[in-house]
């Protein structure tokens, strides 16, 4: 499914540190005035800058839809449910999936664990796309220096230290996760994702056992595009050879299983949408449709619900259910 896109999600997000935040460069520079371990730098608007690392983020939000997976359904392959393999081993299933099925990425998808059809593995590329996070230009930064010991854990004295660090104590980073040809469940798992992060449950970065690495991840805005569909009296219609043509789609939220004529041979669930209150519009070029979800935070009803939680709970839903009847 590399070759087409026929839906896209892009999900803008806001992270601010809750507590000390340190994801450390590589390589300790020349500057004997540092500290120790630094807080990775880079180039950004005329100036150099603190920011975390796209590569940093999408590792943390892989490591825990592993955790969510797992959890509910394995960590062994199946031929029906929700599994998870373990990357790290050599001989991983999702690993060896191109030399069972050679000359059919079709199958290789279809056999592919629940996190490896988002993220990719060595055998198929990844279909999430999640980039730097650099700092808003509405809020300061505020960087602090923190003195450390490593603790000998047999003796009890300090096995190496005193070393000092850099951590972000304050501030706004703004990143982008850009997920194509989706279906409804990947958005439910990154929903859950997002909520875990938000809420302190799990961390980002160096240190996170020691109390480093809490966030605030907000979700501001997402957008849904089908790049190859129009808009007819307010529903989606697929146009092409390799898509549903010629069907009008009442839900304006709408996985991939849907949308291409071979669903099947990919494993695609169908049916797989939502409807939310939000209107699909039409593009500009009269080919391609748009549904943009805002968050609505100057709400002051707590019984009232903004687009994007009415987009998670739909989506979560449709996923929970599908995990029962498995």
């Amino acid at each position: 499914m590399h070759k087409r896109i026929v839906n896209q999600a892009i999900i803008e997000i806001t992270i601010s540190p809750v507590g000390p935040l340190l994801i450390k460069a590589s390589d300790q520079g020349a500057d004997p005035t540092k500290p120790d371990m630094e807080f990775v730098e880079t180039y950004h608007t005329g100036g150099r800058s603190v920011y975390l690392p796209g590569s940093s983020l999408k590792g943390a939000i892989r490591s825990h839809c592993e955790r969510i997976v797992r959890t509910i359904g394995g960590d062994g392959p199946v031929e029906k449910g929700v599994w998870t393999c373990d990357p790290l081993q050599e001989d991983a299933h999702c690993r060896n999936l191109r030399d069972c099925h050679p000359d059919d990425p079709a199958a290789v998808y279809k056999n592919s664990c629940v996190v490896c059809k988002i993220f990719g593995s060595t055998d198929m590329a990844s279909h999430i796309r999640i980039t730097d996070a650099y700092p808003d230009k509405s809020t300061e930064v505020q960087l602090e220096e923190r003195n450390g010991v490593a603790i000998d854990r047999i003796k009890g004295s300090v096995a190496q230290g005193p070393f000092n660090f850099q951590v972000v104590t304050a501030g706004e980073f703004n990143t982008r996760i850009v997920l194509k040809n989706f279906t409804i469940a990947q958005l439910a798992l990154l929903a859950l994702v997002i909520r875990d992060f938000d809420e302190q449950r799990v961390g980002i970065g160096l240190a996170k056992s020691r109390g480093l690495g809490q966030v605030n991840m907000k979700v501001k805005r997402i957008e849904i595009r089908y790049p190859t569909a129009v808009v007819e009296d307010d529903h989606l219609r697929m146009i092409g050879k390799g898509n549903q043509s010629n069907q009008s789609i009442e839900k304006n939220v709408v996985g991939v299983g849907e949308l291409i004529s071979d669903a099947e041979s990919y494993g695609f669930p169908s049916p797989d949408s939502v409807n939310i209150s939000e209107q699909v519009q039409s593009d500009d070029l009269g080919i391609g449709a748009t549904v943009n979800i805002d968050s609505s935070e100057s709400s002051e009803s707590s019984e009232s619900t903004d687009g994007i939680t009415e987009l998670w709970r739909a989506c979560v839903d449709v996923w929970r259910q599908r995990i029962e009847e498995e």
